[in-house]
C-alpha cells in the first residue's frame, strides 16, 4: 500500500514539475555572428535567459576581447568577453518575480562590438 502511494506521489511531482515552466527561444544572425536566446519562466515568477553567441568567421582567435549586449526585457551585456576555441560564448541573466518578463512577442536586439566593428541584429521568436 505504501509503495503505491509513493509511486503516485512521485508521478504527481514529476507532472507538476513539467507543467511548472514555460520555455521559448529566439534566434538571429548576421554575416559574422549568430545568436540563440533560450528563455525559461517558472510558475513562481522566476525567469532565466541563456544566450549562445557564435562567431561565424574562420578564425575565432582573431576576435580577441569583445563586448556584447542584449537589449530587451531583462537585458544584459558583457565587456571583455572572449570566445572559446570553437567560436562560442555563453551569457545570461536571472530575474526574480518582481521584474518584468519576456514574452514570445518581445523584441530582442543583440549588439556585438569587436576590433572596431559593430553589428546589431534582431532575434526572432522560434515559436
Amino acid at each position: 500500500m505504501n509503495r503505491k502511494i509513493i509511486v503516485v506521489l512521485l508521478f504527481s511531482l514529476a507532472l507538476l514539475a513539467a507543467c511548472g515552466s514555460k520555455d521559448f527561444s529566439f534566434s538571429g544572425e548576421t554575416d559574422n555572428w549568430s545568436a540563440t536566446l533560450d528563455v525559461r519562466q517558472t510558475n513562481a515568477g522566476y525567469e532565466t535567459q541563456d544566450l549562445l553567441l557564435e562567431y561565424k568567421g574562420e578564425d575565432p582567435e582573431s576576435v580577441g576581447e569583445f563586448s556584447y549586449s542584449l537589449d530587451s526585457v531583462g537585458g544584459f551585456g558583457v565587456n571583455g568577453a572572449t570566445l572559446n576555441e570553437n567560436g562560442f560564448v555563453k551569457g545570461g541573466s536571472e530575474a526574480n518575480p518582481t521584474n518584468a518578463q519576456a514574452t514570445e512577442n518581445t523584441e530582442v536586439e543583440v549588439t556585438v562590438e569587436w576590433n572596431g566593428n559593430t553589428e546589431t541584429f534582431i532575434l526572432e521568436s522560434d515559436g
